[in-house]
């Protein structure tokens, strides 16, 4: 089995078509111009503001690790009766 010639023909208009694009982008991007009038202004946040975002991360962290470790928890108690009862009965 071949490859027609259809197939090699729509091989080569693909190819053209894809140096065609990629030469407009080029071209567009050369002439985009990007100037900054001014550099970016970001919130200062205050020490406390800080430290409360720090506590919620912690608060955060502590309850999805409880949760993982309930969730595996349960999944080996499961498994193992599973085993115990499928395997050893």
């Amino acid at each position: 089995m071949g490859a027609g010639y259809g197939f090699l023909r729509d091989a080569q208009n693909n190819a053209k078509q894809n140096r065609e694009n990629l030469k407009a982008r080029t071209e567009k991007r050369k002439n985009q111009t990007f100037k900054a009038t001014r550099p970016p202004k970001f919130k200062e946040a205050s020490k406390e503001e800080l430290d409360a975002y720090r506590e919620n991360l912690l608060k955060q962290k502590k309850k999805e690790k409880t949760a993982r470790t309930l969730l595996l928890l349960a999944l080996v108690i499961i498994f193992s009766s599973l085993f115990y009862f499928l395997l050893l009965t």
